[in-house]
């Protein structure tokens, strides 16, 4: 084998091993908008199933009087969002990931602010978890959101 055989077998070796470190190094840049995504939608899809099997059991966990009318209603709500969510986790377009990143964030703060309030009024446990965990998605929201920044200017897509 002569040197420059040995040479362009090194660079195709190279290339295979530089590439699932590329895209392992793509998907933590991100802090995975997509896993954020699913991971919300399975929490509305799963809370949609207590608002409408299970309502005076899911309003106990909270400060708030039952009404099974209301609790069907926030069911629908969280059923419309976690689609709009898988939709966007399955888009390849950075910009749209990072335009559905910023939404989420603000919708979860202001769902997180409300049971905060509910958690300072008594601290039932639907409060006290989903107080956390809406600030948690806000947080990794906008962390992706910053993180992506650069992606976008070079116009990179997310796997």
């Amino acid at each position: 084998m002569n040197a420059t055989a040995t040479m362009g077998l090194l660079r195709i070796q190279n290339r295979r091993l530089d590439f699932p470190m590329k895209i392992a190094a793509r998907d933590t840049k991100f802090l995975r908008l997509d896993l954020l995504f699913c991971l919300w939608s399975s929490a509305a899809l799963c809370a949609a199933v207590s608002h409408t099997l299970l309502p005076f059991w899911t309003a106990a966990g909270t400060t708030w009087m039952p009404s099974v009318h209301w609790q069907r209603e926030i069911a629908y709500f969280d059923i419309f969002i976690a689609g709009v969510l898988l939709w966007a986790a399955r888009q390849k377009d950075v910009a749209i990931k990072r335009q559905f990143a910023l939404l989420l964030c603000g919708l979860s703060v202001v769902l997180g602010e409300n049971h905060l309030e509910g958690w300072l009024q008594d601290a039932k446990i639907f409060h006290v978890l989903f107080t956390v965990a809406n600030f948690c998605a806000a947080l990794w929201a906008i962390g992706a959101y910053w993180l992506s920044r650069r992606s976008v200017q070079r116009g990179l897509p997310i796997a």
